[in-house]
């Protein structure tokens, strides 16, 4: 799951994050990105990222795990000091780029911003975000009553209706209190 979790000013419209330029490594350009993919193996086969709120392309030169990040070297940035502007950006590929996943599963884009109903009819509201916990996935879900923390699993999601921008829970105990 690509797992930037919203629409970010940060973000190119129809593209979507895959990592976080988080810190500085070593003297020769490279920098340590933060993953916002579940498939780091993309940055393998890939010759371009794009940076900022333009899509900015820039030629991806290298990249190599390292602990819990990824090392990447950009075009452009061959040392520490011009890697300094990188800080903070996002690297980002076209939505139209993507992988193709299996039957029932979904990039987190796709799921934020549906709306979120009880099989009994009540609208809980809306996915604001997705937390990823070592247990489950969590939508945050702000509507009439508030926030409400909705486990992604079996047991509470009832369907998943992406072509009409729902999703059906069932009201386990707990779930509204």
């Amino acid at each position: 799951m690509e797992s930037f979790t919203g629409r970010s000013p940060h973000i190119a419209e129809g593209y979507i994050a895959i990592g976080y330029i988080a810190a500085l490594f070593g003297v020769k350009g490279e920098v340590k990105v933060t993953l916002a993919t579940d498939f780091p193996a993309r940055f393998q086969g890939l010759e371009t990222v794009y940076l900022g709120p333009t899509a900015t392309p820039i030629r991806l030169v290298s990249s190599r795990p390292h602990q819990d990040f990824l090392l990447v070297r950009l075009e452009g940035y061959d040392d520490r000091t011009a890697s300094e502007a990188l800080l903070g950006q996002w690297l980002q590929i076209p939505q139209s780029d993507l992988w193709p996943l299996g039957e029932g599963e979904h990039y987190v884009f796709q799921l934020i911003g549906l709306r979120v109903r009880t099989t009994d009819g009540r609208d809980l509201g809306v996915i604001e975000e997705i937390l990823n916990t070592p247990a489950n996935d969590v939508f945050v879900v702000q509507g009439p009553a508030g926030e409400v923390l909705v486990p992604y699993i079996n047991d509470v999601i009832a369907e998943e209706r992406l072509d009409a921008g729902e999703i059906i829970v069932h009201p386990v105990p707990g779930l509204l209190d």
